[in-house]
């Protein structure tokens, strides 16, 4: 998957959620890209906020964003639809861009321009840029009506960078006796029979409903992203 159709899923979002650590917690705020090419995804803020300087000092950061943001309800009514979309997280390192970078790139990368124009109002912003060179990004694109597909989900995960990542998702191991109660329970259909079985990472949720069924603790934890 290229960085611009990465960039594009989370660009038709917007505003996103960016979130950093310091001190130990855990700090997000909403913010929005302005722009990718080859070498990465772009944003910027400005060096003497708090979200500045912990990119400066960290070099690390999150992101995530829901296609639809009016899904959820609390009315009580269990018929309530939840129509198709996606989310779609990054957990990437960033590096700092001097102005001069920024400027010169702009010449070439017509979403930069923007970048340039906001230096040149707001002084703060010349020591505000950053480029995500390196990242893992997970694409988790939803239909729990099955309106348009037999199936709820298509789970995805690509990298860039260099930066690498864990399949989606527990593991049948050797253990599996093939009783089929996994297969039955599954809601996502992403129990494959077979011996063992195994599971289709890409319609698995992780909602664990195959662990509870194993008889015989046949399934392994799934790893961290």
């Amino acid at each position: 998957m290229k960085i611009s159709e990465i960039y594009e899923l989370f660009d038709k979002i917007g505003v996103l959620t960016f979130s950093t650590i310091y001190n130990n917690e855990v700090h997000s705020r909403v913010a929005h890209f302005n722009g990718c090419d080859d070498e990465g995804i772009y944003f910027r803020t400005m060096w003497n906020k708090p979200f500045g300087r912990q990119l400066m000092e960290t070099k690390k950061i999150t992101v995530c964003g829901l296609s639809d943001t009016r899904i959820l309800s609390h009315d009580g009514d269990l018929g309530a639809e939840f129509p198709p979309g996606y989310s779609i997280r990054l957990i990437g390192e960033l590096r700092y861009m001097e102005e001069e970078e920024v400027r010169e790139k702009a010449k070439t990368n017509e979403d930069l321009k923007l970048a340039v124009f906001d230096m040149d109002k707001y002084p703060a912003m010349k020591k505000g840029n950053f480029i995500i060179h390196k990242a893992k990004v997970e694409i988790y694109d939803y239909d729990f009506s099955c309106k348009n597909r037999d199936h709820k989900l298509l789970r995805k995960r690509v990298a860039f960078g260099g930066m690498t990542y864990n399949k989606v998702g527990p593991t049948i191991t050797d253990k599996c006796i093939e009783c089929g109660l996994c297969f039955k329970k599954c809601s996502f259909k992403a129990i494959e029979t077979g011996t063992p079985y195994k599971v289709n990472t890409e319609r698995c949720d992780d909602c664990g409903d195959c662990l509870t069924a194993c008889p015989v603790n046949a399934i392994e934890l799934s790893s961290t992203f």
